[in-house]
C-alpha cells in the first residue's frame, strides 16, 4: 500500500513539476516569438504614415501631379524598405500608383474599397489586416493610413508585409506555435497542416464577411473544433488525437492572439521513467525524486536564464535603434533651422545693396544738417538750430529702425511654438524688405481683416516664410514691365490662408512639379541653391499646414500657404 502511494507520488510529482516547467518555458518562448514578430511588422509600420505625407503622393491623389512620379518614389521605398509592396488609393478606394506599377500584377487601377482596411484608414485610423492578395494570390499583413489634403481625408497609402521568412524560420524551429486572428483563423503557424484552419465552426455571419472582404479566397477554413478547449487560457488541447500543452498571448497593438503547444508525450515519457525508477527500487525512491528536482530545477533555470538573456539583448538593441532614430530626426531638425538662418543671412547679403541705399540718404542728409548747424553757430544764428536738431533725430530714429529689423530678423529661432499673429510677422517682413521693393519700384498691394490671425507658431521662421516667398516673386518678375505683389490674408473656421500673387512670366509644369525639390532652382549659378521653397515647405509641414503653387488666370505666380488657426488665442 505504502509503495503504491509512493509510486503515484512520484508519477504525479513528476508530471506537476515537469508540466509547471513547461509552462515557464511557454511563456518565455512565447514572449520572444510575440517579440520577434511584432520587430518585423513594426520596422515597416511606419512606411504608411511617411507615404501619407509625401507631396508627391498628394498631387497623385489629388490629381495636381502626375501618377507615374509617385509610381517611382513608391518603387524606390519599397525597393530600400524591403516591404512586398506599397500603393496608394483614393477615397473612393481605387488604386492610383503603386510601387509594382511596371509589373504583369500591377495594383494601379484596381479597387480594393471592399478591404477592412481602407475603410478603417478612410475614417481616420490606421488599417490593421491580414489576408491573401487578391491580385497576386500571396498572403500577407496589409497595414494602411490616412491621406490627409487641405481639410480632410482624401485617400489611403497601404504596405503590404510578405511574413513568410518569420514563419519559415518557426517551422524550422521544431516547435508548435501559431498565430489566430480576431476570427480564430490560423494565419500563421509552424505546422503547414494548420494554416487556414479555425479554432472552432465559423457563424455563417462571419463567413459571410469573411467572404465579401475577399480574405481568404479559395481556402476552406475547416475547423479543429479547439475554441472551447483553448478558452480556458492555459492547459491541455487535444487536436486530431494528439494532446498539446498550450500557453496564449495576446499581441499588442493587434486583435491576434499568440499560441505555443508542446506535447503532451514529452509529459507522459517523463511520468514513465519517473514510474521505471520507483518500480525498479523502493529504497531509492526518495533520492532519484530529489535529484530529478534539482537537476530538472536547474535545467529550467538555466533555459529561464538563457531566454531571459537573449529577450534581454534583443530588448537592447531595440532600445538603441530607436535612440539611433531620436538622434538622427534631433540632427534633421537641426539641418533645418542651421539652413533657415543661411537663407536668411543670404536673404540679408542679396538686399544688401538695397538696404545700403536707404541707410546713405538719411546719412547724407545728416552731414548736411551738421554743415547747416555749423554755420548758423560761426555766424551766432542759433535760434534756427532747433530746427535742425530735430531734422537729425528723426533721421537717426529711421536708421535706428531699419537697423534693428535686420538685427530681429538675422536672429536664430528658439524652436518654441507660441501663438503669432501672423499680420505682425509680414509688417515685420515688410519694413525689412522695404528698401528693396522701392529699389525694384515694385507696388505693393495689402488686403487682410481688422481682426488678429493667429496661428501658433515660431515668429522667427514664420518671418522666413514671408521673406522667401516676396523675394521669390521679386526675382520672377526681372524682366517684367508692371511689378506688383499682391497680398490677401483671410481665414475660415479652422485655418488662415495667405496668398501672395505676382506679375511675373508664372512658372511651366515641369517647374511646378519640382518647385518644392531640395536643391531645384530656374536661377542662374550663382544666384541661388534651390533650398529657399524647400526649407518652406518644410517649415509649413512643421507647422501642421500646407502650401500650393499655381498660375493665375492674368499670368503670374500664386503662393498659398494655409496654417491652423489658433482659436481664443492673444500673441
Amino acid at each position: 500500500m505504502i509503495s503504491t502511494l509512493v509510486v503515484w507520488l512520484v508519477v504525479s510529482s513528476t508530471g506537476n513539476l515537469t508540466i509547471n516547467e513547461l509552462h515557464r518555458t511557454a511563456q518565455a518562448r512565447l514572449a520572444l516569438y510575440d517579440s520577434s514578430l511584432r520587430a518585423a511588422v513594426d520596422q515597416y509600420r511606419y512606411l504608411p504614415y511617411v507615404v501619407a505625407r509625401h507631396h508627391e503622393v498628394i498631387a497623385a491623389i489629388t490629381g495636381t501631379g502626375n501618377p507615374r512620379t509617385a509610381d517611382m518614389y513608391l518603387e524606390r521605398v519599397k525597393q530600400r524598405s524591403g516591404a512586398a509592396a506599397l500603393y496608394v488609393m483614393d477615397k473612393t478606394g481605387m488604386t492610383v500608383a503603386a510601387s509594382n506599377w511596371n509589373t504583369p500584377d500591377s495594383f494601379v487601377g484596381e479597387d480594393y474599397g471592399f478591404r477592412p482596411y481602407f475603410s478603417q484608414s478612410i475614417t481616420g485610423g490606421e488599417g490593421f489586416f491580414f489576408g491573401i492578395g487578391v491580385t497576386t494570390g500571396r498572403a500577407g499583413l496589409f497595414i494602411s493610413n490616412p491621406i490627409r489634403g487641405d481639410d480632410e481625408i482624401i485617400g489611403v497609402a497601404v504596405v503590404k508585409i510578405e511574413l513568410d521568412e518569420v514563419e519559415s524560420n518557426w517551422q524550422g524551429g521544431g516547435e508548435t506555435v501559431f498565430v489566430a486572428d480576431e476570427d480564430g483563423v490560423i494565419t500563421m503557424t509552424s505546422r503547414g497542416d494548420w494554416k487556414y484552419r479555425t479554432l472552432s465552426e465559423l457563424s455563417p455571419e462571419v463567413r459571410g464577411r469573411i467572404v465579401r472582404h475577399q480574405q481568404y479566397p479559395g481556402k476552406e477554413l475547416a475547423s479543429l473544433d479547439i475554441g472551447q478547449q483553448l478558452a480556458k487560457g492555459t492547459g491541455i488541447v487535444t487536436i486530431n488525437s494528439e494532446r498539446f500543452l498550450f500557453d496564449d498571448k495576446h499581441m499588442q497593438d493587434s486583435k491576434w492572439r499568440l499560441y505555443y503547444l508542446t506535447s503532451m508525450d514529452y509529459v507522459s515519457n517523463r511520468q514513465a521513467a519517473a514510474l521505471f525508477i520507483a518500480v525498479s527500487g523502493a529504497g531509492l525512491i526518495i533520492l532519484i525524486i530529489l535529484f530529478l528536482r534539482e537537476r530538472e530545477l536547474k535545467l529550467a533555470s538555466q533555459r529561464e536564464a538563457r531566454e531571459f538573456a537573449r529577450i534581454q539583448a534583443l530588448n537592447i538593441r531595440l532600445e538603441e535603434e530607436i535612440a539611433v532614430r531620436r538622434k538622427t530626426e534631433e540632427e534633421l531638425r537641426g539641418t533645418q533651422n542651421e539652413l533657415v538662418q543661411a537663407g536668411k543671412l543670404a536673404a540679408l547679403g542679396q538686399m544688401s545693396a538695397a538696404i545700403a541705399h536707404e541707410i546713405n540718404q538719411p546719412i547724407t542728409a545728416i552731414r548736411t544738417f551738421c554743415a547747416s548747424a555749423k554755420l548758423m553757430l560761426e555766424r551766432g544764428k542759433t535760434e534756427k538750430l532747433d530746427q535742425n536738431i530735430n531734422q537729425i533725430s528723426a533721421l537717426t530714429e529711421r536708421m535706428g529702425a531699419i537697423t534693428g529689423q535686420l538685427k530681429t530678423f538675422s536672429r536664430k529661432s528658439t524652436g518654441v511654438l507660441e501663438p503669432v499673429d501672423l499680420k505682425v510677422a509680414l509688417d515685420n517682413t515688410l519694413q525689412l524688405l522695404s528698401p528693396q521693393l522701392q529699389q525694384e519700384e515694385c507696388t505693393l498691394e495689402r488686403n487682410e481683416p481688422d481682426t488678429p490671425l493667429v496661428i501658433q507658431a515660431d515668429l522667427v521662421r514664420i518671418e522666413q516664410i514671408c521673406v522667401n516667398i516676396i523675394r521669390n516673386a521679386l526675382d520672377a518678375m526681372a524682366d517684367s514691365s508692371v511689378k506688383r505683389i499682391r497680398i490677401d490674408l483671410t481665414s475660415t473656421k479652422t485655418d488662415v490662408i495667405m496668398q501672395i500673387t505676382d506679375t511675373g512670366p508664372g512658372m511651366n509644369e515641369e517647374t511646378l512639379s519640382l518647385l518644392f525639390d531640395p536643391f531645384f532652382t530656374t536661377k542662374d549659378p550663382g544666384q541661388g541653391v534651390g533650398l529657399g521653397l524647400s526649407v518652406t515647405y518644410g517649415i509649413v509641414r512643421d507647422f501642421g499646414g500646407s502650401i500650393k503653387a499655381y498660375n493665375t488666370e492674368t499670368a503670374g505666380a500664386c503662393f498659398e500657404v494655409r496654417l491652423p488657426l489658433l482659436k481664443g488665442k492673444t500673441p
